[in-house]
């Protein structure tokens, strides 16, 4: 029996699926002083693991989506800034908890986009892809391309400060 999934649970249960090395938080408030208790200001999904600390945004724009500059371009994404929007909840998020992202990840539909893995460029240092909803797990495994890793002990203080700074929405 098949059921449907929008890309939010898809990516939700990939991340859950990665094992007891990885820990995930999803549907955090990210929402600096100007979108205090908006409840679409948010990160949907925290990861942190071996190979770093990511956040992972998962979108569905009903269509094939380009690439220009950095960021997500096309008709279905007129008008938006999904990457930008991306990487300030995770500043907004990194300065309460006081951690460093490693990488940030934007989860669409495999039909969406030319290949698997779409590298968006580096922003202030954090390199940025689009995956194929298919490719999110193996990514999250091997890294995002420039990313720093985690070591071990370093993991544990990020787990410890996320786990003390993160609500939920």
């Amino acid at each position: 029996m098949w059921i449907w999934l929008n890309g939010h649970t898809w990516a939700q249960r990939q991340c859950e699926r990665l094992g007891i090395g990885y820990t995930a938080w999803h549907d955090v408030a990210a929402g600096g002083r100007r979108e205090a208790g908006d409840p679409d200001a948010k990160l949907d999904h925290i990861v942190l693991g071996p190979t770093g600390l990511y956040g992972v945004l998962s979108e569905d724009f009903g269509a094939a989506v380009g690439v220009r500059r950095g960021e997500l371009s096309g008709e279905p994404v007129r008008g938006l800034t999904p990457v930008a929007d991306l990487l300030g909840r995770m500043r907004v998020v990194a300065r309460a908890a006081k951690v460093k992202f490693s990488g940030a990840i934007v989860v669409l539909p495999d039909e969406d986009l030319p290949q698997s893995v779409v590298p968006l460029g580096s922003v202030r240092g954090i390199p940025v892809v689009a995956v194929g909803r298919s490719a999110l797990a193996n990514v999250l495994r091997q890294g995002v391309p420039g990313a720093r890793d985690i070591g071990g002990n370093e993991l544990l203080a990020v787990r410890t400060r996320l786990q003390a700074t993160v609500t939920f929405v």
